[in-house]
């Protein structure tokens, strides 16, 4: 049996991870996803400062934990910057344009392991360079945000759905 050390760790007195602050920044993730998707492509219009109001950039490389969980975030609060910025692109608001430099000098620290997260790190640099010289959307980026959605999104419903297959909650361990 797989022991979930996040649920473990906080009963001891030495432990020194935050999971309170790991479960909220899941939890934007999650909830990102799900309001993502009602769409097909990345949408910024959403309660930025309000809902979603976690400083994201700081959480990109958190290496204390297992590498399933730390990519997971890592993406996630990848496609947040994303979205935060597309809204910005899409002149819906600009929440994130106080915080451009500091993101794009933690986004630039990132080292990826996989096309799929070297893909998603492009786009949001891309993104970035957008944002920051106040140029137009070009094509590219729009394609990427409609395989952003694809992978990150939609992928993640899918793959939540295969694990209730692959793994049977119905008593017989």
């Amino acid at each position: 049996m797989k022991v979930n050390k996040q649920f473990q760790d906080r009963h001891l007195s030495y432990s020194n991870t935050d999971w309170v602050k790991v479960q909220e920044i899941e939890r934007d993730i999650c909830l990102l996803y799900h309001q993502l998707s009602d769409y097909s492509y990345i949408m910024g219009d959403l309660y930025w400062g309000s809902v979603y109001q976690l400083p994201y950039w700081e959480y990109l490389d958190l290496q204390w934990l297992d590498d399933e969980k730390r990519i997971f975030i890592r993406d996630g609060c990848l496609v947040m910057i994303l979205t935060m910025l597309w809204e910005m692109l899409d002149d819906a608001g600009s929440f994130i344009e106080p915080n451009l430099k500091v993101c794009q000098e933690a986004v630039s620290q990132l080292k990826m392991e996989d096309s799929k997260s070297t893909t998603l790190l492009n786009a949001v640099k891309m993104a970035l360079d957008c944002a920051v010289s106040n140029t137009s959307i070009p094509k590219e980026l729009s394609e990427l945000s409609i395989w952003v959605h694809r992978e990150y999104v939609m992928g993640y419903f899918q793959k939540m759905a295969e694990e209730f297959d692959e793994n049977l909650y119905d008593g017989n361990v």
